[in-house]
């Protein structure tokens, strides 16, 4: 008969064995664990738990990421399963798992593609298949498998190692439990005592702390982390920066100190050096503990800053628009808000279609843009890193040495990369260098105008006649068309369309007011109607139809149109409107003397002279008015802080005055309840008290019975 091996799969009840043994015995007597498992040894019991049980172990599903960083990790360390591990962060035996799946989906990936059988052809089965665990036969790694359902009916050993099992971890009693129950009974009752002994000193004014003074060179390991080094936050050294910082602070605060600027301290910074002033000696000796700590730790940091791998500089990216290219587009935008406001606007102040549409709108163009949304390119089948990866270990595995005949493996990117994988992804669009782009473009319109201007007048007119057999089929394809059923969603789309443009056209009829959306007069300050049959009476008269009709139609928000009367105009149709803009803008011509108003407006906003002028006005005026502040803060002090004073006092008066208004409220309704309720229990306590006593008087009634009859007994026994 073979000998018997320890080992196979685990079941359910050694699994629960095992976890019970463990938070018993714990992690390190795998001896002690490992006697309660018959069929298990001391370091089968600690591969179970380190490969399987553990909480920390990663059971999910493997990310891109994690596949990159196990891919990377297996060329710098072949064969390094249980350094690679923990960088992974999963087991060796999920990484040597997940390395085969890898290889083993590009072999099928690169058969499938070279296969000629076709999808219905017989495949062959893939190696993950062939390298699975025959049933019956030994599995070397039982403790990385789930656990096997438990049979219903078990077998005698099994049951055996259970009810051993139960009795052992059961039993709580020997010698070393109770001295564990002593010890604990024991400081149990110190602690109760020390509770009893500060709560006795506290009546007595006495304020004790429980924990012991913490010396200076101890550290206190349930608290703080030994030989604990922060990293410095960010993934890139920004020390150059601080101190480039600090040293620009420096300079600016020099350059104010020469120039007679002087930073006013607040309030705040008065109180805390009031606050800085009145420090105890013993907040003092504290703070020189901490600055001699820190100044401890920073030497520390210092020895050990040749151990510790320097970080490398922040290296930013080369910028993809100059200095040079920036002055330009500012030059051309300039240059084109000038030619805008000349050509834009003709001597009627009207804006004119023929020049509108030479002129470049690019901030549509730029608002498209800024609103476009740039989606990362995905990553071809071409670009697959973890592909390359998986193909190139293949390659290099299967492939025979060149030494011995066999041909060299291609080269590859990622075969002698040393830094981890990235992802190498397109630029981001600059809409600024594309926008100059289009200007150098849109530069040359001018010249391809002139030389259009400068083609030869054409000689002759030509009309294009149709057949009249491309009629007749044209007339027939027309026909037929007109006779398929529409679709619902085009329907739809038109009728949108439609509407919309129906909704523009009865904005454009609306009043330049509503349009424009500026402020309206209230109906409050509208002159009445008048009777006169004057011109100016008349149109004064239409303004105040006009501005009710649109208060009516369209009301201004938060504004009361009730109790004005009037009518609703109708809106003008497109041909009156336009007729009537056409006459307004030829009286304007007429009586203006072919000047705009707008424009000789912005001519005497905009004028150098009256600029300086508004600039010096400005400054004196400022001026005054810091002298008048200061004035009034020197006359005004003492009163305002009279004010803020009583201002506290009414306060605090007006919070008491809430306080006991409450609680004489709160007494009130107290009184009011106890009131009501003292009838009823008054009530209820005389029944009681009337039952006492008529039980009382029936008791002494027949306590009274009772003792004649005793003493007639005793009468009848004497004689």
């Amino acid at each position: 008969m073979a000998p018997y091996i320890k080992g196979g799969v685990w079941t359910n009840v050694e699994d629960e064995i095992l976890k019970a043994a463990i938070s018993k015995y714990g992690l390190n007597q795998w001896a002690r664990v490992s006697s309660l498992l018959a069929r298990k040894t001391a370091k089968q019991c600690k591969a179970r738990w380190n490969e399987w049980l553990d909480p920390s172990i990663k059971k999910i599903e493997w990310s891109r990421e994690e596949d990159e960083k196990l891919l990377h990790l297996a060329k710098l360390m072949p064969s390094q399963w249980r350094s690679i591990a923990p960088i992974v962060g999963r087991t060796a035996n999920q990484c040597i798992e997940r390395y085969q799946k890898l290889l083993d989906d590009a072999e099928q990936r690169e058969r499938g593609d070279l296969s000629l059988t076709g999808t219905e052809g017989d495949a062959s089965a893939p190696a993950e298949d062939s390298r699975r665990v025959i049933v019956g036969s030994s599995d070397t790694l039982a403790e990385a498998r789930p656990a096997r359902p438990d049979a219903i009916d078990m077998d005698d050993d099994e049951k055996e190692m259970l009810s051993e099992a139960r009795a052992r971890l059961a039993n709580t009693q020997g010698k070393k439990a109770k001295r564990k129950d002593r010890e604990r009974l024991l400081a149990e009752t110190n602690r109760l005592a020390m509770l009893q002994k500060r709560r006795e000193l506290k009546q007595a004014g006495i304020n004790m702390k429980l924990g012991t003074k913490k010396s200076k060179t101890s550290i206190d390991y349930n608290a703080d982390i030994p030989f604990q080094h922060k990293p410095a936050p960010g993934v890139y050294d920004t020390s150059e920066e601080k101190d480039a910082n600090l040293r620009a602070k420096n300079r600016f605060d020099k350059l104010m100190k020469k120039k007679g600027i002087i930073r006013g301290e607040t309030k705040d910074d008065d109180d805390r050096g009031q606050k800085r002033k009145e420090l105890t000696e013993e907040q003092k000796q504290s703070a020189a503990d901490q600055a001699a700590a820190a100044r401890a730790h920073k030497l520390q940091q210092i020895n050990q800053s040749e151990q510790i791998a320097k970080r490398r500089k922040l290296e930013l990216p080369a910028p993809q628009v100059q200095d040079n290219e920036l002055e330009r587009i500012v030059k051309q935008d300039k240059l084109e808000n000038k030619m805008r406001s000349v050509y834009m606007a003709d001597d009627s102040g009207l804006s004119s279609g023929a020049t509108s549409g030479l002129l470049p709108d690019h901030e549509r163009s730029k608002g498209a843009i800024e609103h476009q949304s740039t989606r990362t390119p995905q990553i071809s089948a071409d670009d697959d890193y973890i592909y390359k990866a998986t193909r190139d270990v293949r390659d290099l595995t299967a492939t025979q040495s060149s030494l011995l005949g066999g041909e060299s493996v291609r080269e590859s990117s990622t075969a002698t990369s040393i830094v981890p994988p990235g992802d190498n992804l397109a630029g981001t669009p600059n809409p600024l260098v594309a926008r100059a782009r289009v200007e150098d473009e849109e530069g040359k319109r001018p010249s391809l105008i002139g030389a259009f201007c400068r083609l030869p007048k054409p000689k002759n007119d030509f009309e294009i006649a149709i057949p009249e057999e491309e009629e007749q089929e044209m007339t027939e394809v027309r026909e037929e068309t007109d006779g398929v059923e529409e679709d619902a969603g085009e329907r739809e789309k038109e009728l949108k369309a439609l509407r919309e443009v129906e909704r523009q056209k009865a904005v454009k009829r609306r009043s330049q007011v509503i349009q424009r959306n500026l402020p309206r007069p209230l109906l409050d300050n509208l002159p009445k109607a008048s009777k006169e049959t004057t011109p100016q009476a008349l149109i004064e008269e239409e303004l105040r139809k006009l501005v009710i009709s649109d208060s009516i139609k369209y009301p201004a928000e938060g504004v009361s149109q009730n109790g004005f009367g009037g009518t609703q105009l109708p809106d003008l149709d497109d041909e009156t409107r336009a007729l009537a803009e056409q006459e307004i803008s030829a009286e304007l011509i007429t009586q203006s003397g072919k000047h705009n108003i707008e424009s000789t407006d912005s001519e005497l906003a905009f004028g150098p002279e009256v600029a300086d002028k508004l600039v010096e006005s400005l400054s004196s005026v400022a001026e005054k008015a810091n002298k008048n502040e200061k004035k009034l803060s020197l006359v005004l002090g003492g009163y305002m802080k009279r004010q803020e004073m009583l201002s506290k006092k009414l306060s605090e008066a007006h919070e008491a005055y809430q306080k006991a208004y409450i609680d004489s409220s709160v007494y009130a309704e107290l009184r009011d309840m106890e009131s009501i309720a003292l009838t009823s229990r008054i009530s209820s306590l005389q029944e009681e008290v009337n039952f006492l006593a008529d039980a009382e008087r029936t008791g002494q009634e027949r306590y009274r019975y009772l003792k004649d009859e005793i003493q007639a007994l005793q009468a009848n026994e004497m004689m």
